[in-house]
């Protein structure tokens, strides 16, 4: 029996922690939280911390390269310890997902990899149209876009036309503070 993860990417401020909320406290799956914080200590895991949830933080590296056999430890210890329905994983910022993905695959036996989800901030792409980076590698790897603030713009044509231009494949939603139903999200 396979655990279905969901892998949450994103850049910096694009709301990865803000849909976890959410998810927290709109679903009644029983939960399980990995977290990638890059430095030495977990700031985005004090906002999630005691809403009745299994919280595993990696500190101190990135889970798609220097953290991978960490990764791997910390989801057998949450799922051996925990028994969830449903793990999240909360990238850092930088995160390259499409190495995770593929170390998933081939060597993950206890999870089944559901979606990539990659938040995208539509304030940062309207201002700061460039894709380029891990951000380019973001998009290209997920299953499901979600273009985030939405009220923060007028018009998202042209993020969206972007977006598709780099994953022509991925199904796109709008949003605003990063309300998607977790159903939504697995059924991607």
């Amino acid at each position: 029996m396979t655990t279905p993860l969901i892998l949450i990417s994103g850049y910096l401020g694009a709301g990865k922690t803000t849909l976890l909320k959410h998810i927290l406290t709109t679903s009644k799956t029983k939960i399980a939280i990995l977290m990638n914080e890059f430095g030495d200590v977990g700031i985005d895991t004090e906002t999630i911390r005691g809403k009745n949830v299994a919280i595993k933080e990696l500190l101190e590296g990135c889970v798609c390269c220097s953290l991978q056999g960490e990764f791997e430890a910390g989801v057998n210890e949450i799922i051996e310890t925990y028994y969830p329905d449903l793990i999240l994983v909360e990238t850092t910022g930088i995160a390259e997902a499409d190495n995770l993905v593929v170390g998933i695959d081939q060597d993950m036996k206890s999870i089944e990899l559901k979606s990539v989800v990659t938040l995208v901030d539509a304030d940062v792409m309207t201002r700061f149209p460039d894709i380029t980076g891990s951000t380019k590698i973001q998009i290209q790897t997920a299953d499901l876009l979600i273009i985030n603030k939405i009220d923060l713009v007028k018009d998202t044509t042209e993020i969206t036309k972007k977006l598709q231009e780099l994953n022509s494949t991925a199904t796109i939603i709008e949003t605003d503070h990063a309300k998607v139903d977790l159903k939504t999200i697995l059924n991607t």
